[in-house]
């Protein structure tokens, strides 16, 4: 490939990057609000969001963004290619997100409770100094390994008209006539973003019990 070529495919892959990151916090955000209602809010409350955890994911994520960008206008609601993709998934991936968080705090005994209090730890100050710590380092790996995910599923706003590294890849292959050459290039373009988060995951699962 030219140098002209590689440095256009660059910025594709950056804008991943930026995009997958925004998603990342925004569901990180959503999730960790889901997992702590469907632990400790009122009872009603915990069935909404378990029923929003179970829709959520048992929909594709390209039904909900093309759904979501076309029909919100309708509604009164316009917003930009970027924003709206940020903003689907990132209540998409919150459904994933929760998962993981959640899991991760029912992993912590509930003995841990009884140590905190017996500390002299109470409520919130017993939850944030003995049992956050200790599920954020049970959630790491899984958190990672559904990063990975976000950063692949980016690809999927090029159907809303986004422009990322997926989009590069497919206009150089219709301008040159050299498709598999681009997409390859697509290929190892989210290889390396993806590689240093898959080798952390698999590093942090091998020595999470260690």
């Amino acid at each position: 490939m030219k140098l002209s070529v590689l440095t256009y495919m660059a910025w594709g892959a950056s804008v991943t990057v930026m995009l997958a990151a925004a998603v990342i916090l925004l569901s990180s955000v959503l999730g960790m609000g889901l997992a702590l209602t469907r632990l400790y809010a009122w009872p009603p409350l915990r069935v909404l969001a378990a029923g929003y955890a179970l829709i959520t994911r048992g929909i594709p994520l390209l039904v909900l963004l093309i759904g979501c960008y076309f029909s919100l206008p309708y509604l009164g609601i316009t917003l930009p290619v970027y924003a709206a993709a940020i903003v689907v998934m990132g209540f998409y991936f919150a459904a994933y997100m929760g998962e993981v968080f959640r899991g991760a705090l029912m992993a912590v005994p509930r003995t841990q409770w009884d140590a905190g209090r017996s500390v002299g730890f109470r409520g919130l100050q017993n939850f944030s100094i003995v049992i956050l710590p200790q599920a954020r380092r049970l959630c790491v790996a899984p958190f990672l390994n559904t990063s990975l995910s976000v950063v692949k599923n980016t690809s999927l706003i090029s159907a809303i008209g986004g422009w990322e590294l997926f989009s590069t890849g497919r206009e150089i292959g219709e301008r040159t006539g050299e498709l598999m050459p681009a997409y390859l290039g697509v290929a190892a373009g989210y290889y390396l973003i993806c590689f240093p988060l898959a080798r952390l995951a698999s590093y942090l699962e091998r020595h999470s019990h260690a």
